[in-house]
Order: structure tokens, then C-alpha cells, then sequence
């Protein structure tokens, strides 16, 4: 079949519109759509590039928090034994009966296992009576400070609802001793004033206390806690 010139014209035009249909196709979409992904993943990477600089804003004083805050758990944690085995924990007891004031000598000595026990906060209330001039005193001494004193006991109810028991480590001793009186009190009074405070006197039974010499038993709780790691020394 022979084409005219108009034939011609019409099958050039459209062999040369899908040839660039077919390179649009294949060519311009793909490269179009591949910088698109690409300015996605961009504006991707700024965001997490701005989430990162902020935490390291936030991580600049981590060394300086984290020692900060094993500063104020360490004079916390002064106030208690080191954990140790058993037979040291009874070594430590001896050590306080043999200071010079108090010179108890122990007849017998059991310690239990390792265990631990509940640290409950508390807070003291005083059972003094009062007469009522005093009360007429303390309403004169108040009045005017009411909203103030209720805002105060509003703040003293809030922080004691953040407190929480703690569990913490213990041994229990069961000691029988003889002792004079004097430097049992002694002993007593040296355990609010060591280093450590947290030996506690559970329970005690003295006998003949009027006598010179006294003897008796007592249970000795001695609160443990593991000490931590200096981190500027890692």
C-alpha cells in the first residue's frame, strides 16, 4: 500500500510522540521520582540530624550528673556497712565491743543468713500533753499564718507521698553477753555516732542490772549495702 505524503506525516509524528512517551517512561519518571526519594531521605536525615545534636546537647554534663549523683549516693550510702560475708559482719561487731569504753565480752554469738528487710519512712509524733494555756498560746502564736501553715503541711504531705520503702540487705545477730552497765550505754550511744549508723538494737534483755557486772542478750540488726564504683576512676 502506498502511503501519500499526509500518511506519512501522521505515522512520523506519532512514532517520534511515543518515542518520547517511551523515554519519559523510562528516563525522566524514574529520575524524577528517585530525586524526590532522595529529598525525602534528606529531610529525613535533617531531623534525625537535629534529634542527635540535641541529645548530645543534653549529654554534654552526663559525666558531671552521673558524678554528682554517685557523690550524694555515696554519703548516703556512708551511713551504711559495706555488704560483706558473714564472718566479717561478726568481726565488725567484736571490733565495737572492744572499744576501750566499752569492753563487752560476748559468751556466745549467732548471726543469720543474708536477707533482706523493708526501710519504711516515718514520721515522728510527739505525744507531750498539752495544757490549755499552751493551746491558747499556740493559737495566738498562729493566727494570722493559717493558709500558711496549711500550704506548708500541704508541701510536708506531698514530699512524704514521693518517699518510698526501701529494700535493703541485712544480718541479724543473736549475741549473749556480759558487760558493765556503763559500757553497754556506751556501746548503745556509739552506734548513733560511728561512721556507719545503721546497726540497729532490735531487742535486749539484761539481767541483774543493779550489780556491777550485767549480763544478758541482745539481736542485732546490721543494715548492708554494696558500695558502688568511683566512675571517674573507669
Amino acid at each position: 500500500m502506498k502511503l501519500n505524503y499526509r500518511d506519512k506525516l501522521i505515522l512520523i509524528v506519532v512514532f517520534v510522540l511515543l518515542v518520547v512517551v517511551a523515554g519519559f517512561m523510562l528516563f525522566v519518571k524514574p529520575a524524577i521520582d528517585d530525586c524526590s526519594q532522595a529529598s525525602s531521605d534528606l529531610e529525613s536525615a535533617k531531623v534525625q540530624l537535629s534529634d542527635l545534636q540535641d541529645q548530645v546537647d543534653k549529654d554534654k554534663n552526663l559525666a558531671a550528673e552521673i558524678q554528682s549523683l554517685y557523690t550524694s549516693t555515696s554519703q548516703v550510702a556512708a551511713n551504711f556497712y559495706d555488704y560483706q560475708v558473714a564472718y566479717k559482719a561478726t568481726d565488725k561487731v567484736r571490733e565495737l565491743f572492744a572499744v576501750d569504753d566499752v569492753n563487752i565480752k560476748n559468751s556466745n554469738m549467732t548471726i543469720s543468713a543474708y536477707g533482706s528487710a523493708v526501710l519504711q519512712p516515718y514520721t515522728y509524733t510527739s505525744t507531750a500533753t498539752a495544757t490549755d494555756f499552751d493551746t491558747k498560746v499556740d493559737e495566738y502564736n498562729n493566727a494570722g499564718s493559717t493558709d500558711s501553715a496549711a500550704d506548708t503541711t500541704a508541701e510536708n504531705t506531698d514530699a512524704n507521698a514521693e518517699q518510698t520503702a526501701q529494700t535493703i540487705g541485712y544480718y541479724s545477730l543473736d549475741i549473749q553477753f556480759t558487760s558493765s552497765l556503763s559500757g553497754f550505754k556506751n556501746f548503745a550511744d556509739n552506734l548513733t555516732t560511728n561512721n556507719e549508723k545503721s546497726m540497729v538494737i532490735k531487742n535486749v534483755n539484761i539481767e541483774n542490772v543493779n550489780e556491777s557486772e550485767i549480763s544478758g542478750s541482745m539481736t542485732l540488726n546490721m543494715y548492708v549495702l554494696k558500695k558502688l564504683a568511683d566512675p571517674s576512676a573507669s
